[in-house]
């Protein structure tokens, strides 16, 4: 009977040693490696490469005549080039942002896959990304240059900025649909709100325009317009430039009245959104804002930069340093609104830039694609399948050790107590012990639970199945959340970052002003209601299956759609 209970205490003892050790995370601010370099020549790179149907694409601009020509090339992912297409009529500034038009069909006819280019002498040109072939060719104003800025595509339409106007042309063909004259522009992107495009020009106007040609402007004397203004409802966010600083505003599309939202440095860059977060740039801060009908500026950290943004590894913020020493800022967002520098990404070619990079995740790599004034195109690498490499270095938890001496203790007992012939109280102890490794492990068994559902669901559905049409395109690829009451349905996406279905409607809620009840339960946190509306209950989704467990262990995706509905 005593090597039987000997044992019994071994082998539970086994059972209720936690893991005392971890692996400790990876210092580096990007967890990816060098593949692959090509020099394109004697040219720079101004706009950010892409990366579309397995291949890579990047467009170069010259400074002088004796440079070579401006061009575009298209790489395999290894870094073979598959082909290259020059424009020696470029006038020195090509940094319209490449354009991939995906196939489809529309009044004007259908087309195939397109990779679209403006080029600096006022072409517009579609070609197929396979082969680098001309699909169609059309031509545009050139004074001094001619296409610099962004290019929009509307149904089945591309619609373009041009020197001093903006032009329209068919997909299928480039057929001409209209062309209209505004003011000189350079860098000055297109934007649609409604039935209307908008873009600036050089004197600081800000031109409406519709397709049967009705025009508006007013001079917002906030200087030089030179990025497709952003649409929050019916506004627009502008950074404009001035002589020494530039100015941050909230323009009012019914009227082109305007509130200042902030003032920065000089030579702002190109902004982005990401649902209702906006990143601004500019030689002196890199500026972080929340726009829905208003703006608030929420922080701004010192950086230099006049070009592009881009968002790479777990919505970190990376944009080029636009200085002699050259690299790649990389910036996060803490759970308080700041702007945090997690360091400089330097390359052995860094120099002056503007373009900023290219990142692509799938289920098997990571790639970041980097290029600048130097025409070195730079590939980065990582490999989603090293999972079974352990660290060297460890960290004590202990917690978990606290926890083994615990149970150790109580084991021991019951095995004094078993051996004593004490049933009864050998028993009760034994109880305490495997209630103790129950408390203890109950989250990550409803986790796992909860991660086994998810990994078996029939029903899961994806981003794009799930996405609504009158969404706003800027929540593609972020997570979105709907709250369907009985008289109503709200629905608020451009949230990044949360982990859990828990966490992403606590932040949505008090985004948006809505009041959650939660009751705390030995099964996790659950929503009893939302503004003071409990029905018979609350259910809730994700990505189109029925959740079973607590929204606390539910796990969420970056690019989930949660949708709560009351019973």
């Amino acid at each position: 009977m005593r090597h039987g209970a000997a044992i019994f205490c071994i082998t539970l003892l086994l059972f209720t040693i936690p893991n005392s050790t971890a692996q400790e995370s990876d210092n580096q601010s990007l967890d990816i490696e060098f593949d692959w370099s090509y020099d394109l020549g004697d040219v720079f790179v101004s706009t950010k490469p892409l990366i579309e149907k397995e291949m890579i694409f990047v467009r170069t601009s010259t400074s002088n005549p004796n440079s070579d020509s401006a061009g575009v090339f298209a790489f395999d992912l290894e870094g073979e080039m598959i082909w290259q297409s020059e424009n020696s009529n470029s006038t020195y500034h090509d940094m319209s942002p490449l354009l991939f038009v995906k196939s489809g069909e529309g009044d004007c006819g259908s087309w195939g896959d397109m990779l679209v280019l403006g080029w600096s002498d006022g072409a517009v040109e579609a070609l197929n990304p396979n082969t680098g072939e001309t699909i169609w060719q059309q031509k545009t104003e050139k004074i001094t240059w001619g296409i610099t800025g962004s290019m929009l595509v509307d149904e089945d339409n591309l619609i373009v900025p041009t020197r001093n106007g903006i032009a329209s042309f068919c997909l299928a063909n480039g057929d001409d649909i209209f062309e209209y004259e505004t003011g000189l522009g350079w860098r000055n992107g297109v934007s649609k709100l409604g039935d209307r495009y908008f873009l600036g020009d050089e004197n600081g106007n800000l031109w409406s325009v519709s397709k049967a040609g009705v025009k508006e402007s007013r001079d917002l004397a906030i200087g030089k317009i030179r990025h497709a203004p952003i649409a929050f409802g019916d506004k627009l966010l502008i950074h404009g430039q001035a002589t020494y600083e530039s100015n941050v505003v909230l323009v009012n599309t019914s009227d082109f009245s305007f509130e200042l939202i902030s003032k920065s440095g000089p030579s702002p860059g190109i902004p982005i959104s990401i649902g209702q977060t906006v990143i601004t740039t500019d030689l002196q801060n890199i500026g972080l804002f929340h726009c829905t009908q208003s703006c608030l500026e929420l922080d701004k950290h010192p950086f230099i930069s006049s070009g592009e943004v881009s968002l790479v590894q777990d919505n970190k913020i990376m944009l080029p340093k636009n200085t002699v020493e050259g690299g790649w800022g990389i910036f996060s967002i803490d759970n308080t609104s700041n702007i945090v520098n997690e360091g400089l990404f330097s390359t052995m070619n860094d120099w002056y830039g503007t373009a900023a990079p290219e990142f692509m995740k799938n289920e098997d790599s990571e790639i970041l694609v980097l290029a600048n004034d130097n025409g070195i195109l730079e590939v980065y690498t990582k490999s989603n399948y090293q999972e079974s490499e352990p660290e060297d270095k460890t960290k004590t938890d202990y917690f978990s050790q606290l926890l083994t001496l615990i149970l150790m203790v109580f084991t021991a007992i019951v095995g004094i107590q078993y051996l004593r012939e004490r049933y009864s109280s050998a028993f009760r102890f034994f109880m305490m012990v495997i209630f103790s490794i129950f408390l203890f492990s109950f989250s990550d068994i409803v986790s796992s639970w909860s991660e086994y559902i998810d990994d078996s669901s029939s029903q899961s559905i994806d981003q794009e199945s799930l996405w609504q049409d009158d969404w706003p395109e800027e929540w593609l690829g972020t997570q979105v959340i709907i709250f369907e009451f009985d008289n109503q349905t709200m629905t608020y996406g451009g949230i990044t970052g949360e982990k859990t279905a828990l966490s992403l409607t606590l932040k949505a809620a008090d985004e948006n002003q809505i009041s959650v009840e939660i009751s705390d339960t030995v099964m996790g946190k659950y929503i009893e209601s939302f503004n003071q509306q409990q029905g018979d209950g609350w259910v809730y989704f994700v990505d189109g299956s029925e959740a079973i467990v607590s929204a606390e262990f539910a796990e969420v995706s970056s690019d989930s759609i949660v949708h709560w509905r009351m019973v």
